[in-house]
């Protein structure tokens, strides 16, 4: 796994006021949990786990457009699987097309 990854939203420049943020329901969680290996029995359950955080935070839709923007190719971002966010960028393709 790779501990560079930092699972937070971007919010900006830095400014002087003091604003409450909402939190990442990620956060406390263990990265590990996001990035199931394989995509059959075991694997499965720890993406729809993964999936269960992601439904209880605030920060959902953001981080959702944050993976697609980035393209991210793995793990569960936003509530989909990489095999989900593929699906929605190539529906995504046709209907611009049409």
């Amino acid at each position: 796994m790779n501990s560079s990854i930092v699972r937070t939203p971007y919010y900006g420049a830095d400014t002087t006021e003091i604003t409450e943020r909402p939190r990442a329901a990620c956060a406390d969680e263990d990265p590990e949990l996001f990035f199931p290996i394989g995509d059959t029995g075991p694997a499965l359950l720890q993406e729809e786990e993964a999936k269960a955080v992601c439904r209880r935070c605030p920060l959902m839709e953001s981080c959702l457009q944050g993976a697609l923007e980035r393209n991210e190719a793995a793990g569960v971002w936003g509530g989909l699987s990489e095999k989900e966010r593929r699906s929605l960028k190539r529906r995504a393709a046709r209907n611009r097309t049409a």
